[in-house]
């Protein structure tokens, strides 16, 4: 965005994922990755002869044997599949593939919104024939696709993408990871999604506030209120102040709902006497938190890979290195990308290695109990 480019992704909808690996095509791929001999005859053993039943008001159907999938619920399903669709980028000719367990998508960039159409097509056909080769059902009904674009460049022609012989028109948002992407990534049908679940909740607070004590109305907040507002609050919690300032409207209703207080109450005082921290607080916190994980080389390595240490750019010694700052890995940026997590987390680190309560915790649990408190002194 940054670059005025067009940025298409596709959301794939895989049907029934986990329940159509084929056990024949799952082995072979283990073999492949080295998993060979008496290993791979283990996973034969634990995948074969399985059976399925169907149980209704007392009445239980003929056992049928189970063909094909793995079993869902296990510590091993989720990782057999990842195994099983490991290989699906590499056939993908122009598109970065992203997966999520069985939640896929393919993004693609060009600067030409035709070519970038024709590409993707080229694309999705690759993808369609490596669905079929490896037995996956596809829902072409829920698959769905965006162009990411700056608010100031618009298509001058609506773009189709072609899967499996039928057409797909853009959406204006997608909902991906419970998270809702918007064209600009402003986040704003996201956070108005949010604004009217958050409502709801609030209303339920007043009407039941009478019949709870402040314990059960707080752990009711946390359940139903703060769950919801920090779900996937690093990605988003850096849109607008006009945004994040609805969401703080509503956490300060929430807030006078617990403690009886009048509408036009300061709330300040309440968050500290009720140790929650306010929206653009907790976004901080959370930030922080992960931040702390690659400050002490226990990130995932698809986040580590974001920063770089300092120290680790040369081995003189030099007053930038000995301070132990992270930096950004290289992207042209400008303006969008100001607000992407991997500019916000460095800038974050390294405020946070000025204070002596980071410095000084042995743990990530002691931290960020000093950070909780050390945001919430400032509540007045």
């Amino acid at each position: 965005m940054d670059n005025k480019t067009f940025s298409c992704g596709v959301f794939v909808d895989l049907e029934k994922a986990f329940d159509t690996v084929k056990h024949s095509i799952l082995l072979s791929k283990l073999n492949h990755y080295g998993i060979r001999g008496k290993n791979n005859e283990w996973f034969q053993s634990y995948l074969s002869n399985r059976t399925q039943s169907v149980s209704v008001n007392g009445a239980t159907s003929d056992e049928s044997n189970v063909i094909c999938g793995v079993p869902q619920g296990s510590i091993l399903g989720p990782l057999l599949f990842i195994i099983y669709i490991n290989d699906m980028n590499i056939s993908i000719l122009n598109s970065k593939v992203y997966h999520f367990a069985d939640d896929t998508n393919l993004l693609l960039s060009h600067k030409n919104p035709a070519m970038l159409a024709k590409y993707m097509n080229k694309d999705l056909k690759i993808l369609y024939d490596w669905l079929c080769a490896n037995r996956l059902s596809l829902n072409v009904d829920k698959t769905e696709f965006t162009i990411f674009r700056p608010p100031s460049k618009s298509l001058d022609k609506r773009i189709t993408l072609n899967l499996a012989g039928r057409k797909i028109y853009e959406s204006l948002k997608v909902k991906y990871l419970g998270v809702i992407l918007d064209k600009s990534l402003s986040w704003y049908i996201h956070i108005t999604e949010l604004c009217k679940k958050l409502g709801r909740t609030v209303g339920m607070l007043f009407k039941i506030r009478h019949q709870c004590n402040k314990n059960v109305l707080r752990s009711l907040y946390f359940s139903l209120f703060e769950s919801h507002l920090s779900f996937g609050l690093p990605v988003w919690g850096s849109a607008k102040k006009s945004l994040i300032e609805k969401l703080f409207l509503l956490q300060k209703k929430a807030i006078r709902a617990i403690t009886f207080s009048d509408f036009r109450a300061h709330t300040s005082p309440l968050f500290r006497k009720l140790n929650i921290l306010k929206v653009h607080d907790l976004f901080e916190y959370q930030v922080s938190s992960i931040m702390w994980d690659f400050d002490h080389n226990s990130l995932p390595t698809a986040l580590n890979s974001l920063f770089i240490k300092s120290k680790n750019i040369h081995s003189h010694s030099t007053r930038f290195a000995n301070a132990d700052k992270v930096l950004v890995n290289k992207v042209n940026t400008h303006k969008y990308g100001l607000m992407s997590f991997r500019i916000i987390g460095a800038s974050t680190l390294n405020k946070l290695k000025d204070h002596d309560f980071y410095n000084n915790s042995r743990t990530k649990n002691i931290f960020l109990s000093y950070f909780k408190k050390f945001l919430i002194s400032k509540y007045e």
